[in-house]
Formats: C-alpha cells, sequence, structure tokens
C-alpha cells in the first residue's frame, strides 16, 4: 500500500513539474521581439493573480493598456528602454515592496547621497576626487531636475523618501540611465556637472566600471570611531555602546534579522537590559535610521523591559527613523509609539505605517528579471499617512556628513 502511495506521489510531482514547466514554456523561444513581448504577457497575466491585491492604487484598464503599449513599442526600442518600460509599470502599482530587479553590469566610479541640499558626491576614485563632496548638476548637459522627473516613476515608492533612497543609486547606473535616453551608449565616457563648496561649475568625464569592478566598493571605506556611531559596525545587525560622558546607552539595530556575527537576539536583548539596570543609564536610543526590516519583534524582550523601567520616558527613550528605515522596522517602530512613552527623532521613513509587504518573487522567462512582489497587507493601527513622521524632524546636511556630525544623535544629547 505505501509503494502504491509513494508511485502515486511521485506520478503526481511528475505531472505538476510538466504542467508548470509547460506554462511557461508557452513563453519561450522566438526572436528578440517576440521574447520581449512573451514576457510583458507573463507579467501581464501573472502579477495581478500574484500580488494580494494589485489595483489598490492603479487601475486595473490602465496597467493593462501601459503594459500592451510596451509591447507595441518593443520593435522601436533598445533592451534597456523596454526594461525601464517594466519598472515604470510596476512601480506605478505603489506599493514599496512590488519592483524589478535586474542584475545591473556596469556603475560610474562614483557614489551619491541625497542630503537637504541636493545630490552630492560623497565616495569616489582618486582620479575624480575633485568631485568629492561636490553637488551633482547635471549629467550629459542634462539638468539634475529634468533627470530626476525621468527616473522617479521607474522608482517604486510610497513618498518622498523613497525617491531619496534610490534616485542616488540609479544616477550612477549606466543602464537605468541608458533607457531614460540621458546617454547614449552604456559603454562611453559621460560628462558629470559639479558645483564645490566654493560655487564653481566644472565638468569631469567619467568611464563606467566593468561588471567584476562594479561589484566591489569605490573605495572601501573603513568607519571607525572617528565617524559617527551611525556609519559604525555597518555589517554588525545589532550592537550597542555605552556613551560614559552621557550617560547614554546607544543601540544600534541595522536589521531584524539573527545573525552569528552579533550574537544570539534573545541573549543580546537581555545583556543590554542587564546594562540598563546595572549601570547608570540616564538616556537610551535605539537607531532604526538604516533598518530596512527583516522580522519584525526581534527586541520585543527589551521593550517589554522598558515599559517597567523608569527611562520609559520621552526625555529618556528615544528612537532615531530615517528613509532607510522600512518593512519590518516600520511595523516596530508603529507598535513602540503605541506601547511606550518613546520620542522619535531623525528624518521620516520611506516605508509606510500600513503596508503591503510579505515578498514573493517570480523571474520573466525570457530576460529573466525578478520580479518582486507583495502578498500580504500589514496593518499596524489606524496611521494611513504615506511615511512614519518622527517627532522631531532632523536631516543631515552635506557639511554634516564632510565634518562627520550626527546632528540626530547631538540634539538627543544635549537635551
Amino acid at each position: 500500500m505505501k509503494k502504491i502511495i509513494r508511485i502515486n506521489i511521485c506520478f503526481f510531482l511528475v505531472f505538476l513539474t510538466l504542467m508548470i514547466t509547460g506554462c511557461e514554456t508557452q513563453y519561450l523561444s522566438g526572436d528578440r521581439n517576440s521574447k520581449w513581448k512573451k514576457d510583458l504577457q507573463y507579467l501581464q497575466e501573472a502579477l495581478p493573480n500574484k500580488h494580494a491585491n494589485l489595483f489598490f492604487k492603479i487601475d486595473e484598464e490602465q496597467f493593462n493598456k501601459d503594459i500592451d503599449d510596451l509591447k507595441n513599442s518593443v520593435e522601436n526600442l533598445n533592451d534597456d528602454e523596454i526594461i525601464d518600460g517594466i519598472y515604470k509599470i510596476v512601480a506605478s502599482v505603489g506599493d514599496g515592496h512590488t519592483k524589478v530587479q535586474r542584475d545591473l553590469k556596469k556603475r560610474y566610479p562614483v557614489q551619491f547621497f541625497y542630503f537637504k541640499e541636493g545630490i552630492y558626491v560623497i565616495n569616489t576614485e582618486d582620479q575624480y576626487k575633485e568631485s568629492l563632496y561636490s553637488k551633482l548638476i547635471k549629467i550629459n548637459g542634462q539638468d539634475i531636475r529634468a533627470i530626476k522627473d525621468k527616473l522617479v516613476p521607474l522608482i517604486a515608492q510610497e513618498n518622498d523618501e523613497t525617491i531619496k533612497k534610490v534616485l542616488p543609486n540609479y544616477l550612477s547606473r549606466p543602464e537605468i540611465l541608458h533607457g531614460v535616453k540621458i546617454i547614449d551608449n552604456i559603454d562611453s565616457e559621460v560628462t558629470f556637472t559639479f558645483e564645490n563648496k566654493e560655487g564653481k561649475i566644472f565638468n569631469l568625464n567619467m568611464k563606467p566600471l566593468d561588471s567584476a569592478e562594479s561589484m566591489k566598493p569605490i573605495v572601501d571605506i573603513e568607519y571607525d570611531e572617528s565617524y559617527p556611531l551611525y556609519m559604525q559596525n555597518p555589517n554588525y545587525n545589532y550592537w550597542y555602546k555605552y556613551l560614559e560622558n552621557d550617560k547614554t546607552l546607544y543601540l544600534k539595530y541595522n536589521e531584524c534579522v539573527e545573525s552569528n556575527k552579533s550574537g544570539k537576539i534573545d541573549d543580546f536583548n537581555n545583556e543590554v537590559l542587564n546594562f540598563i539596570d546595572n549601570n547608570k543609564v540616564e538616556k537610551f536610543i535605539i537607531d532604526m535610521r538604516d533598518n530596512e526590516g527583516g522580522q519584525e519583534n526581534r527586541l520585543n524582550a527589551i521593550i517589554e523591559g522598558i515599559k517597567n523601567r523608569d527611562i520609559n520616558n520621552k526625555k529618556r527613550f528615544f528612537v532615531i527613523v530615517g528613509r532607510g528605515t522600512f518593512s519590518a522596522a516600520i511595523v516596530d517602530i508603529v507598535n513602540w509609539k503605541e506601547e511606550t512613552n518613546a520620542a522619535f527623532v531623525g528624518e521620516a521613513t520611506s516605508g509606510k505605517p500600513n503596508h503591503y509587504g510579505s515578498v514573493k518573487n517570480f523571474i520573466l522567462p525570457n530576460s529573466k528579471l525578478t520580479v518582486q512582489y507583495s502578498t500580504v497587507y500589514a496593518r499596524t493601527g489606524d496611521d494611513e499617512s504615506n511615511s512614519f513622521i518622527p517627532d522631531k524632524t532632523i536631516e543631515i546636511s552635506i557639511d554634516d556628513y564632510v565634518n562627520k556630525k550626527d546632528p540626530v544623535l547631538d540634539y538627543i544629547l544635549n537635551l
């Protein structure tokens, strides 16, 4: 009897595999244009079926029209233009977790960051060091404002903070820029126009790094103790430091995931609470500004412990948030706002308090583009705003960055 059951299971698995393979096979083969059209057809059918609620914002008719229009334009577009078109269609869903991911092969040797004064270079190679800490004005003669208008529709976002987070990366990616006609060739030099702190406008021609080099840091910076605390130990998911002169315990929470390098999360939670109980801690800070998620409630033991201690008030317990705070980290801070008396400081978050999440993905059969999509709606409370807004908003300036200052932490310590 068991043998018969095993045979039946084997037949079922073989049938299921053939059925799935057969479903995907119908989208394979053909010339270049046919393959792109089949990928678009696959996207058109798969995403509405897989997403928890694809048409919560975009109209279904508009979604289908956009895909059909792109299908009809395939013959007249290069591959990067088609991919950027797919980025735009998926981003129009309005869900920060639902996006297209591609294997970007090239990168210009420059790293940008969006400060309150604009977009600046924060890292580059020695041959382009003149651009370091300078403001980006143009690329290939196109004004940065016009470039932003072209790139923003490609970003899966729910608010402006996501744009500030993602746009700087797109600006250094030749394939992305090629797809919106900012550059003509992904292998050629590109002219970047900058403005330095003295107001001097100058051009630099940069060649993109090749595939192997583009995967490495432009310049591998060692974030030692001369840098602000929030920049230190980026490879640790959670760590803490006691600021003795300020009688402050600072906890940096980079990712809601347990890691061997950071130690068992239960041990970490107990260690933090024991430290608070056995040392003079006048202020306790949890810094979440770079936490893009994982699994919520990993610090629950600390939060439960804080609730019953004198430190649970707005003058002593602080949570730092920012554009990097997203997904499960949003769930955590919303819960902490409800359950504790913490004061929240920093920037608005890139994630919404109530949002779609718990992502899965599928791959377009021919191009092998990965499409990430949400499977559930995470309702954390009654806050329907597009971002979690802190009690005190503080943005970092280019001068803060250059001088290795953290105005957010300084504000808290000086209260």
